[in-house]
């Protein structure tokens, strides 16, 4: 029941007449009602300080006792013999002072029993009518306040007359009502004394200040402050010491302070009481401000003012003001207890030590004072000493210390146990989280509430989902959190369907929906595509006001996003009235997923015009954007951003920064970057060999693989990072090194690693090693298929390409765009015309993809190498895209073959307009009008090249001979091999001619003698690197050349002469396809 305050007035009865009341009123101590003392605050309270104290009566008349029997009784009482003093009160002719005595004695004696024989016998001997109602009615209610009978006290003082009852008699009582916690009662006697007309003494006003302070009524003691001060009691210490007390308890610690300030003199109860009220309010620094002073003046500092300043220190942080009050009070002997100093420390100063030491993060100092502490009985500190181990991290001391707990017998609560399950959660050590679930269990706290959510949490974060589903579905009653705990939990472990399940179950049961819920719920819905739940929920923040929460706008932000949702991801973004950095971090992001990488600069610029200060999250998600669209300025522009705030030597955005440069081809300042970063990870190492391998520094990229096996271990991404590097440089050995090391470590189980190392053997020209790898691959995906089926296209395989492609589908697995260009291909390059046709009509009818660029030139390339050279023209002329260079030049290369010299001007005068600078075109063109002996037009083209100022791009060819690699040059003198390769090829051209094999010399060297086009056509590169090969490979091995740009007719025609004449396998592999050469033959079959 809520106390009325004490300035209301009862409707059932009305304020008293003005002091003092008339004899004739009815006895106020029967109608008074609790809140009546405001209406007093006016006349009726001026007159109380005139108002003459009733006089308490004499000893009333009486019969003169027998003095033997009262001497005797007197006696006995001063020798402390309660039983036979008691006894002789049935006498005849006790008087008065005998029964006072008994009944003192009875009550110093704390004797209950002896008390009610002995009122009794004052009832019995007709007291009641002559003397009761003073001496031995205020005897009585004190003896039996002693005794700690409220009721029977009360009862004899409501028998008292209104005027016989003195100050110390209603102080008293209203005190037993205090300590008795009814301070409502203790209120009302303190109304009830001021309408008899007893003035209260400062004892009486402390006692009342005490009730109205623990029932909160503040307007009640602002009456009861304006009483006492008419009165004249303001200036008492304990008057004033009771005010500040009662003051800081209602909260108004201004009066309180003002109170305090107006005090003099002041002693300790003084200081104390008004730190602790500054403590309990919230005025941490005035606390210690105010011990401070205390010190200074030399009052007297106690256990209670160090109850209340260690925790005003612990809350401001205030370790050193801590460590000071710390050695005062070891200095004080305040520490330690009383018996010895071998017992320990106090356990209330002790605990409050700890908590401070806790609160400032000194670990060491609060496990000292633990250790230190005369008892550790009380669970809460070892609560706070869990608790303080598990903020700063040290999950292992929490656990060490929950086990000595146990040992010891103390019994943890629900505090402990939560917090155990924390640190179980923060270690992830799951065989402990079990042991602390079977011993909460035993202990009876396995089905409280709060524990079963952190258990949910707790399995959740473990990987364990169905231990957490098991305690859930074992709850009673789940409150919200526990909702919103499995159904996170769910989420998180990839659960997004049970999620939602979950989720609708509570909606149906009628569970109130929070942020949090939503927040939990909101990542299924776009992680299973359940987007239509994810706008109804959209809906529900809506309606209930939920969206104004930043959190939750940003995880619809997210969903849509993830949905491909752009219109509805950028409304909600401009919709929303409050944005974090995690706002525009996750619109930065969609933009990215989007593609549309031109709309992140100018996010970002809006970004900081709108007050948000990009974080590191902010800054690696616009360089992912601009890595995405090459775009090395605007790249560079946050580089520059980064720098200036300090952020560009953070791991996370130097490798962000590393993978932005790789990805816009500037390897020299991704180096710099990874040289100047300290602590780099395995990220760090894996972006820079893979960028080394992307852009063609195949040795670069070996050189830092072996750099980081001394310093890190590879994992299954380095492994598909540096497997590139092996196939550029057609590195078979390197590769198979690659693979064992990659089986070892047990990567192959990893798809991108299994793929990368399928990649790695086809352009190393190891198909059997590819096609045997491929087949051992437990779990196929679409890039596996793909990498095979182009694999057999660049090799001149087409029907096995088809085979493998037809043998896909019937697995299940449905091709996309880069399996029909692999496929595409594979015709083109085995002249499968009519088959590559059908693929490209089964691509757009069937699995409804639009063709791009790449499948329309690989069907010209396919019409153009059949000698379909008019078809190839109009399908390029009726494509619904604007065709590229690519497409023009895939039938420029079928111009070459089948020497149609009309239509390549034609198409190479719409090659050049597209690509003015690409001299390879020009080249192209000109080998077509030598081939042709036009060379008139040569001429004409070969000055037009250097009137441009355009030069001819070096072709070069390289092989791997015993672990190195070998670079040839066209025309490379200087290689130490140089004259043994020369007369190899000197012998190769003599023996062909033999054979009746003529060079061709129509390219363009116009004007050079026969001699000089002998000698330049034995300087390709892709001969010198064969030839280097064949010298210097045992018998019986393949030849294995790699050359940039496509093979020439005369050096393929070489190749085809030497595989016969040294009998040996040679696989050369150019920019477009790879030739396998053996007994005179090559896999292209003329389709160059």
């Amino acid at each position: 029941m809520t106390t009325p305050p004490l300035s209301t007035i009862s409707t059932r009865h009305r304020a008293p007449p003005p002091w003092p009341p008339p004899k004739s009123a009815t006895n106020p101590r029967t109608t008074i009602r609790c809140g009546v003392l405001a209406p007093l605050a006016g006349h009726v309270l001026q007159a109380a300080a005139a108002a003459p104290t009733p006089r308490s009566t004499d000893y009333p008349p009486n019969r003169v006792p027998s003095s033997d029997v009262n001497l005797q009784i007197q006696r006995l009482c001063r020798s402390g013999n309660l039983t036979e003093s008691v006894r002789l009160l049935g006498s005849d002719g006790v008087d008065v002072p005998s029964y006072c005595a008994v009944i003192q004695l009875c009550g110093e004696e704390r004797s209950l029993e002896a008390g009610r024989r002995a009122h009794a016998l004052v009832r019995a001997s007709g007291g009641r009518k002559d003397g009761i109602g003073s001496v031995l009615g205020k005897r009585l209610v004190l003896m039996y306040l002693k005794c700690g009978d409220l009721g029977s006290a009360r009862r004899v003082f409501d028998e008292m007359p209104p005027q016989v009852a003195d100050v110390r008699v209603w102080t008293s009582l209203m005190s037993a009502y205090a300590k008795a916690d009814d301070f409502q009662e203790g209120v009302l006697l303190f109304r009830q004394m001021h309408c008899c007309g007893v003035n209260p003494d400062a004892h009486a006003i402390s006692c009342v200040l005490k009730c109205i302070a623990s029932l909160g009524s503040i307007m009640d003691g602002e009456v009861v402050h304006g009483y006492l001060e008419k009165l004249g009691l303001g200036e008492e210490c304990a008057v004033a010491n009771a005010l500040v007390a009662m003051y800081s308890k209602c909260g108004r610690m201004e009066d309180a302070m003002q109170v305090f300030e107006n005090m003099h003199p002041r002693d300790a109860i003084s200081w104390n009481s008004i730190i602790s009220g500054c403590f309990s309010n919230g005025w941490h620094g005035s606390a210690v401000d105010l011990f401070s002073k205390m010190w200074s003046e030399g009052v007297e500092i106690s256990s209670v003012t160090m109850v209340s300043v260690l925790p005003a220190c612990a809350e401001l942080g205030y370790e050193l003001v801590g460590k000071v009050v710390h050695g005062y009070s070891v200095k004080a002997g305040l520490l330690w207890e009383l018996e010895s100093l071998e017992s320990g420390i106090d356990e209330v100063l002790g605990s409050k030590l700890v908590f401070m030491y806790v609160k400032c993060g000194d670990m060491a100092s609060a496990k000292w004072v633990f250790d230190a502490m005369s008892s550790k009985n009380n669970v809460h500190v070892w609560n706070l000493l869990m608790g303080g181990y598990s903020k700063a991290g040290e999950f292992q001391e929490s656990l060490l210390l929950f086990v000595q707990m146990h040992d010891l017998g103390i019994t943890p609560d629900e505090h402990t146990i939560s917090c155990l399950v924390k640190c179980v959660t923060s270690l992830s050590r799951v065989k402990d989280g079990l042991v602390a679930h079977g011993y909460l269990i035993k202990l009876g706290f396995g089905a409280q509430c709060a524990v079963c959510n952190a258990l949910i949490s707790f399995y959740a974060k473990s990987n364990r989902i169905d231990d957490a589903l098991k305690v859930f579905d074992r709850m009673l009653h789940p409150d919200i959190i526990s909702w919103n705990s499995i159904i996170s939990g769910c989420t998180s472990n990839s659960l997004n369907n049970e999620a939602i399940e979950l989720f609708v179950t509570m909606w149906i049961q009628g569970q109130e929906l929070d942020s949090t819920t939503l927040l939990s719920v909101v990542p299924a819905c776009s992680q299973s595509h359940y987007w239509f739940l994810g706008r109804e929920l959209h809906g529900y923040s809506v309606k209930t006001g939920l969206i104004g929460e930043v959190s939750l706008a940003n995880a619809l932000l997210d969903m849509y996003s993830n949905c491909s949702d752009w219109h509805s991801t950028n409304q909600i973004f401009r919709s929303m009235d409050q944005k974090n950095v995690v706002s525009w971090t996750a619109m930065i992001t969609s933009y990215t997923r989007a593609r549309l990488f031109e709309k992140v600069t100018g996010l970002l610029q809006e970004m900081v015009l709108d007050g948000t200060r990009p974080d590191v999250f902010a800054v690696t998600s616009a360089l992912h954007a601009f890595a995405g669209d090459e775009s090395l300025e605007q790249g560079k522009s946050v580089h520059g951003y980064a720098i200036r705030n300090g952020m560009d030597k953070l791991l996370p955005v130097a490798n962000s920064l590393m993978e932005m440069y790789v990805r816009c081809g500037n390897m020299e300042e991704a180096r710099l970057i990874f040289d100047q970063v300290k602590n780099k990870d395995i990220i760090s190492w894996n972006t820079l060999i893979g960028g080394y391998s992307r852009n063609s520094f195949a040795n670069e990229s070996f050189s830092l693989f072996s750099a980081m096996l001394l310093q890190f271990r590879p994992n299954a991404v380095t492994v598909t990072c540096i497997l590139p590097a092996a196939a550029s440089l057609s590195s078979l050995e390197r590769g198979k090194e690659i693979h064992a090391y990659a089986l070892r470590r047990g990567f192959l189980e990893d798809n991108y690693a299994s793929n990368a190392l399928v990649d790695m053997y086809v352009k190393c020209g190891a198909l059997l090693e590819a096609r045997l790898l491929f087949d051992r691959l437990t779990k196929k995906n679409l890039i596996s298929w793909t990498i095979m089926i182009a694999g057999y296209g660049m090799h001149g395989r087409g029907r096995d390409a088809i085979t493998l492609f037809d043998q896909m589908r019937r697995s299940g697995v449905e091709p996309d765009s880069a399996t029909f260009s692999a496929i595409l291909y594979a015709c083109c390059h085995s002249g499968l015309r009519n088959e590559g046709w059908r693929f490209f009509n089964v691509m757009r009818n069937e699995h409804k993809i639009e063709p791009k660029l790449k499948h329309y030139a690989c069907i010209v390339d396919l019409l153009s190498h059949t000698g379909n050279l008019k078809e190839a023209f109009e399908f390029i002329e009726s494509m619904p895209i604007e065709p590229d260079s690519s497409v023009w030049v895939s039938l420029l290369h079928g111009c070459r073959i089948h020497r149609d010299v009309k239509l390549a001007e034609k198409v190479a005068d719409r090659v050049f307009k597209l690509e003015p600078e690409n001299t390879g075109y020009y080249v192209l063109l000109s080998n077509i009008y030598a081939e042709a002996e036009r060379w008139e037009a040569v001429k004409k083209l070969k000055n037009k090249i250097g009137g441009r100022g355009l030069r001819e791009n070096t072709g070069y060819s390289w092989i791997e001979v015993r672990g190195k690699v070998y670079v040839f040059v066209p025309d490379n003198r200087n290689h130490p091999q140089g004259n043994r390769i020369a007369e190899f090829l000197d012998d190769v051209a003599r023996r062909m001619k033999e054979e009746g094999h003529d060079p061709k010399k129509k390219y363009a060297l116009m004007g050079a003698n026969n001699a000089v086009h002998d000698e330049a056509l034995c300087g390709h590169s892709s001969k010198l690197a064969i030839a280097f090969g064949v010298l210097n490979l045992s018998e019986g091995r393949a030849v294995r050349v790699t050359k940039n740009s496509r093979v020439c007719s005369r050096c393929h025609e070489a190749a085809k002469f030497i595989s016969k004449m040294c009998n040996r396998e040679i696989i050369l592999r150019d920019s477009s396809r790879f030739h396998h050469f053996e007994e005179g033959r090559c896999s292209c079959r003329g389709y160059c």
